[in-house]
């Protein structure tokens, strides 16, 4: 089973018997821009989870169990609560229990993830300690965060658009887009390129 590479070794087992338990499925996809990872129900009633492509078995992981409590949530209480209510931290927290040793995820890690479930967000990257963690296990060694960056510097995002840190608003950081001049909102704790080195 493909999904089960992306898993670390030892979440595996308990991975299959989520899987098993709930008859869920599950589809790896490609990096999308916007989102790690979606469950998804459609009019004849099709349920299914995608997940994005990661060399961060950790990361996976975690994007994985978060979108299988949207699914666990969805089929006991359909559309009638918040996407990111207290059902889903409740449900969320739930199924993550089982995963919560060193033997599965690093110590940085785990404590972070911890933290992070007492409360969690709608996505993980809006929780900077626990990105951080997490991004010291990517293979993008190239890659810093956006808060590192002086002001009027240039960057790159996603290896594609180039940007320049103009101001601060509240936590995130305003940055104006080279390519059309509109301005966009940065979270401090996004992965960024330094656009002089990139053209190095």
């Amino acid at each position: 089973m493909i999904l089960m590479s992306f898993i670390p070794v030892n979440a595996k087992e308990n991975v299959r018997d989520l899987i098993n338990k709930h008859k869920l499925n599950i589809i790896i996809v490609s990096e999308r821009k916007t989102k790690r990872g979606d469950f998804r129900v459609y009019s004849n009633g099709f349920k299914k989870i995608t997940i994005n492509q990661d060399s961060n078995k950790f990361r996976f992981l975690i994007t994985l169990l978060h979108e299988i409590s949207h699914q666990l949530v969805y089929q006991k209480f359909g559309n009638n609560i918040k996407p990111h209510g207290v059902e889903w931290k409740k449900k969320f927290k739930e199924i993550s229990e089982p995963f919560l040793f060193e033997t599965i995820f690093p110590l940085s890690i785990l404590d972070a993830f911890k933290t992070y479930l007492k409360n969690p967000k709608s996505s993980t990257d809006l929780d900077k300690e626990l990105t951080i963690s997490l991004t010291k296990f990517d293979t993008l060694e190239d890659y810093f965060f956006i808060d590192q960056l002086e002001m009027g510097q240039l960057f790159m995002h996603r290896r594609k658009e180039i940007f320049k840190k103009i101001s601060k608003k509240r936590k995130r950081y305003v940055c104006e887009k080279i390519s059309n001049g509109k301005l966009y909102l940065f979270q401090p704790n996004t992965l960024i390129l330094d656009y002089k080195n990139e053209k190095r």
